[in-house]
């Protein structure tokens, strides 16, 4: 089992397909994250490979407890409705209070020694659901299996457009999993344009770096981000996002 596999990535598309052969999963609005688990000891790594291990204790706990295996997913935080909740996330991440994360897995590539990429992924979710509830009696609170839906993916989106969701994954259960950007995965948002507030910038050594952007939340403002791609310079100064 090697020590990370470049994780299958979606092609966006502007409707999900609705033919046979399909799943639709929920569009987690988080981090993705491949657990390995090896002798006891589990380690959690991003989409390029760096080693998030300490950033998420109480996943990594549970995680030890988990045979040999290399599991994909994505780390989300939810909110009180149970909507996944970037803005929450980054918060939980920046103030260290991760215990709350959840890593919700939604492929198997290896287990017990060895490489199931070349199954099809209706396999590998058969498999990753039936190792995860074999952990159920543990009462597991912070590693959960991604359920996936077989119907039209336009009913599938017009559902998570009603939930407040920000999209869905439609992946082809025939597949094998395939490193790097692929039509077999695909990815479908369903959350209309939001408004933003450009509510200050950061330097780097006197020099203008980025804007700080945030969204109304009821009577406050809240960060989201910052935002500096397609900012360029003028003679006079900085110019607005091209």
């Amino acid at each position: 089992m090697p020590d990370f596999v470049a994780p299958e990535l979606c092609t966006p598309v502007d409707r999900p397909p609705n033919g046979e052969g399909w799943c639709h999963e929920i569009k987690f609005d988080g981090y993705r994250v491949q657990l390995r688990a090896e002798g006891g000891k589990a380690i959690l790594r991003t989409r390029k490979g760096l080693d998030w291990t300490d950033k998420f204790g109480a996943i990594a706990k549970e995680g030890n407890a988990l045979p040999d295996v290399l599991i994909d997913g994505e780390i989300v935080a939810l909110d009180h409705k149970g909507v996944p909740d970037f803005s929450t996330l980054q918060a939980a991440i920046s103030d260290g209070k991760t215990d709350n994360l959840i890593f919700f897995a939604f492929d198997l590539l290896f287990a017990d020694g060895q490489d199931l990429r070349r199954l099809p992924l209706g396999e590998r979710k058969a498999l990753l659901k039936a190792l995860l509830e074999a952990r159920a009696k543990a009462k597991s609170k912070s590693i959960r299996y991604v359920e996936h839906f077989e119907s039209g993916g336009d009913a599938v989106i017009e559902s998570a457009r009603k939930l407040s969701l920000e999209g869905i994954v439609s992946k082809k259960l025939s597949a094998p999993y395939r490193s790097g950007r692929s039509e077999s995965w695909t990815k479908a948002k369903c959350r209309a344009g939001q408004e933003v507030v450009l509510g200050g910038w950061k330097t780097t050594n006197g020099k203008f770096r980025s804007l700080m952007a945030g969204i109304h939340r009821g009577d406050h403002l809240a960060f989201v981000g910052m935002v500096g791609t397609g900012l360029g310079r003028t003679p006079s100064g900085v110019s607005c996002p091209r």
